[in-house]
């Protein structure tokens, strides 16, 4: 993907398009991800999105089979890993991409899901890639440390979205609430990217595999730097929370960071329940691992992945049957 314009006109023609299709991304999610003629029904988050090639990569594969088997798989854009979750509740789709920690508090009954209480129905398929997250300021305030965020202008991520589960648990971890803040908002990726450049916000957050072609694009373009997430307040986070793994943004993947950058990650799960049939469960998983090697090259993000990693998933929630008897088919996972 190109992210920088040639010229004013490509740059509104870009705009244009993109306005279109977020509009009828809307119109089909108020829709209740309904598609005709689906078999599997896969929720991922916003098309620009990691998350969202996961989706896509695997019906591309599941689909490989459609003129034997009949079976269609379809991905749909969503607002995120919550809305992902509620989803699956409702029985309104088949499968959701959604972060360890939002699988973690689903399961549990806490945070986002407080109300709804534990799920019990929610079951693994696989891991998938690791994903970062990523404060990124403006470089001329010299934010150096999460703390130092306190009295400044920042964004929390989206309602629903990954950063947002995140952010509020850093701050939790710091202390920090909303009035130690000068303002709180809650932009979009693509609309914090325009408020930091702005100078409308003084940090923004991302939660994504690096290097990434947005962070890249602000760092250039917007004198944004990457803010360290070290610290003992962030070492007693990971301990109470290991759904969170402490990750390293190497030195020099950005311009304006070149030293090691330690921050947190959430492993990304395909997340099923267990009204998915045991049948369809297998077949899901078998047309990704029966064509690891084409799946491991349709994203960057994917290709440092491993068969074994990828169905030796550590979530809370418990692993599918259907998934189980493939990986126990092929060795992935120790016999009963």
């Amino acid at each position: 993907m190109n992210f920088y314009p040639d010229s004013s006109a490509d740059r509104w023609h870009r705009m244009i398009c993109a306005g279109c299709l977020l509009i009828l991304i809307s119109m089909i999610a108020a829709c209740g991800f309904v598609v005709p003629g689906a078999d599997v029904m896969i929720a991922t988050d916003s098309p620009s999105r990691t998350s969202y090639k996961l989706g896509g990569s695997i019906c591309r594969l599941f689909n490989l089979g459609l003129p034997v088997d009949g079976r269609r798989c379809v991905v749909m854009p969503s607002s995120g890993p919550v809305a992902n979750v509620a989803a699956l509740r409702d029985g309104r789709i088949d499968v959701g991409i959604v972060h360890s920690d939002v699988v973690v508090d689903a399961v549990v009954g806490t945070g986002p899901f407080t109300a709804m209480g534990p799920d019990t129905e929610l079951r693994i398929l696989f891991a998938g890639h690791a994903e970062a997250f990523t404060i990124v300021a403006r470089r001329e305030l010299g934010i150096h440390s999460a703390a130092a965020l306190r009295g400044k202008r920042i964004n929390m991520g989206s309602p629903g979205s990954g950063e947002r589960v995140s952010m509020e648990r850093i701050m939790a971890a710091l202390g920090a609430t909303r009035n130690d803040f000068a303002e709180v908002h809650e932009l979009t990726l693509a609309e914090q990217y325009r408020a930091l450049c702005a100078n409308e916000l003084d940090a923004i957050v991302y939660e994504v595999p690096h290097p990434n072609g947005l962070i890249q694009d602000v760092v250039r373009r917007c004198h944004g730097v990457l803010v360290d997430l070290g610290g003992k307040e962030i070492d007693n986070l990971l301990r109470r929370h290991p759904e969170y793994e402490r990750t390293v943004i190497p030195g020099g993947t950005y311009h304006s960071n070149a030293h090691d950058v330690p921050t947190l990650g959430v492993r990304v799960e395909v997340v099923t329940t267990t009204r998915l049939s045991d049948d369809m469960a297998y077949k899901i998983t078998r047309a990704v691992f029966e064509n690891f090697e084409d799946f491991r090259r349709l994203h960057p993000a994917f290709s440092m992945l491993s068969a074994k990693d990828m169905a030796n998933s550590r979530s809370l929630a418990p692993m599918h049957a259907g998934a189980i008897r493939y990986y126990r088919g092929r060795a992935l996972l120790p016999q009963k």
